[in-house]
């Protein structure tokens, strides 16, 4: 997954970046709010069309649980629909279980659950499919060794499932309940149930061995202590797991197969689950699906149109351009693993990132080939600050580019110059070939834009680039002056549309990690220039001077293919 510059997003914002993502595929509303000392989630019902969420975020962590990993367990129930509440519903109303039976066979639903669910994250994402791993048998370290032994069925299952297996092979129906683990694995919705289903009846049978022993307990010993006692190691679950356990979670509205309505009845039972296993192995295409249809190209703001510029003088470094020239040559024969229509697997990082940014959904297949695509979006600043030498530095630094790829193939460069007005209307003119460059200027036909809207050139910009198909992308914003805005004729104060610009540029950074911004500008003003609030130290370089530009553009330029493409 492409870095994440914490300067801009923080771990809290992260974990709604990623709600986010779930939010999109499963036409949801999720808040997440960090208190409470267990990690669960609840289900509130259709709001505006919605389903609604709440996450609870363990704070301290849950015992053996690190916040991330939790965080992205129980989205995983959203994401993957796990029915909750519909089977407690189920249980009470159709099972007609009551008191500790009842108890019982929702903890035993509630492990296979937490099985399915991250077997299906960990297959869309083998990142978390290690995590999980690593917790699980965290867990396991932590059991309680008595719950090991008391044949207790969540308990088997705890061990089972938290790497302790081992430890207790010789309980009665080790095997049956081991293979429960194995069968709800990448199954979909109903696939925990169904194998619920399966155990009841051994879970039926230990429930009546020790409803019988405690009767028959109370027959002989009429001590409330010894009893109480027994009880409690009869029916209690593992104390460690129960405390990092989610409450309720799960949508109301989920309607439940017929079949599993009358559990006594043995036909359908392995047919149901190969249902749901069928199922399941569609369920990631689908979410899929939904991600790529809305990941559609947005139309741009109302404010923002496109104009016509004055054709200017254009100039070529020549040196500069066969520096450049080199550095693409050294990029399109490297070969590495990279994301693209096709492939032997879905990467889901790609479509983590790509549902963040507005990416290009088909583009989420890990491929191995070689690497022969390059795209470049260069984003002018066309306000009037930016008059004289300056606009003729970006001007002749867009020619350069051009003139270094004239010779390559499959090396993609565009451009544009943007600016705004007043009103909070913002012109922007595209240049998509050398003949273009030339319109890279200030003398705009039919109107006046002199501030620098940079959340739009970085939106506009990020949009081009995400449409054009090279494996590695870069984008390159050259300005002079401080971000500024105006929205209905009111100025936008700099440290507001600062935060503007950042949340622009953290999703222009998801469509590419390779961003630089060029200020030119007079170093002795530099340092003064509040876009240094906007971008890393290693993401930004000033230049003065034409000389300046052409030496320092392209070793920069080099040190960030060698650092972040490569």
């Amino acid at each position: 997954m492409t870095k994440r510059n914490i300067d801009l997003l923080s771990n809290r914002d992260m974990f709604v970046k990623y709600a986010n993502v779930v939010e999109v595929a499963r036409n949801a509303k999720i808040k997440i709010y960090h208190q409470g000392g267990v990690n669960c989630v609840y289900y509130k019902g259709i709001k505006d069309g919605k389903h609604q969420f709440k996450i609870y975020s363990a704070t301290p962590n849950a015992k053996g649980i690190e916040k991330f990993v939790g965080i992205i367990h129980e989205l995983s129930h959203v994401l993957f629909q796990s029915p909750f509440n519909a089977t407690n519903k189920l249980l009470e109303e159709h099972w007609e279980l009551e008191g500790e039976r009842l108890k019982l066979f929702f903890n035993v639903f509630n492990v296979l659950e937490d099985q399915r669910i991250e077997s299906q994250m960990g297959k869309m994402y083998l990142k978390h499919a290690g995590r999980f791993n690593k917790t699980t048998k965290k867990l396991g370290r932590l059991m309680d060794v008595k719950s090991l032994t008391n044949g207790n069925p969540v308990n088997m299952l705890l061990a089972i499932r938290f790497q302790r297996g081992n430890d207790i092979k010789e309980l009665k129906n080790f095997d049956v309940y081991e293979k429960a683990l194995q069968d709800v694995v990448l199954t979909d919705k109903y696939g925990a149930l169904r194998v619920l289903v399966i155990l009841k009846p051994y879970i039926d049978k230990w429930m009546s061995d020790k409803e019988k022993k405690l009767e028959s307990v109370v027959v002989s010993n009429k001590d409330n202590a010894v009893m109480k006692k027994l009880n409690a190691d009869t029916f209690e679950t593992d104390k460690t797991y129960s405390e990092n356990q989610k409450e309720s979670s799960g949508e109301t509205d989920l309607d439940i197969p017929e079949e599993l309505l009358h559990p006594e009845d043995e036909v359908n039972k392995e047919t149901g689950l190969e249902v749901s296993k069928k199922n399941g192995s569609d369920i990631v295409n689908e979410i899929f699906k939904s991600l790529r249809d809305d990941g559609t190209v947005k139309n741009p703001p109302k404010n923002v149109g496109f104009v016509n510029r004055q054709p200017e003088l254009v100039s070529i470094n020549l040196k500069t351009a066969k520096g450049m020239s080199k550095i693409f040559k050294i990029l399109m024969m490297r070969s590495k693993e990279f994301i693209d229509y096709d492939g032997d697997e879905i990467d889901v990082e790609s479509y983590v990132e790509g549902i963040i940014r507005g990416n290009d959904m088909g583009r989420c297949r890990l491929n191995k080939k070689q690497t022969h695509g390059v795209s470049i979006v260069v984003s002018i600043d066309g306000s009037y600050s930016m008059s004289g030498s300056k606009i003729l530095i970006a001007r002749e630094m867009v020619a350069t580019m051009f003139e270094s790829i004239k010779h390559l193939d499959n090396v993609d460069i565009k451009a544009n110059i943007w600016g705004g007005n007043i009103y909070g209307k913002i012109g922007i003119t595209e240049i998509n070939s050398q003949e273009d460059v030339k319109y890279i200027g200030l003398n705009v036909k039919g109107g006046t834009y002199n501030t620098t809207p940079v959340h739009i050139a970085l939106d506009h910009s990020s949009s081009m680039l995400k449409q054009m198909k090279g494996d590695k992308k870069l984008l390159i914003i050259i300005t002079d002056g401080s971000p500024n805005h105006y929205n209905a004729g009111y100025h936008v104060s700099i440290d507001s549309y600062i935060k503007t610009c950042k949340k622009s540029l953290f999703k222009a950074m998801n469509v590419t990690p390779n961003i630089m911004c060029v200020v030119v500008q007079d170093s002795r003003y530099y340092e003064y220039n509040s876009i240094r609030a906007l971008f890393k130290p290693s993401k930004i370089m000033n230049v003065s001077n034409m000389g300046d530009a052409s030496e320092r553009v392209i070793k920069r330029f080099k040190k960030m293919i060698i650092n972040n493409i490569v």
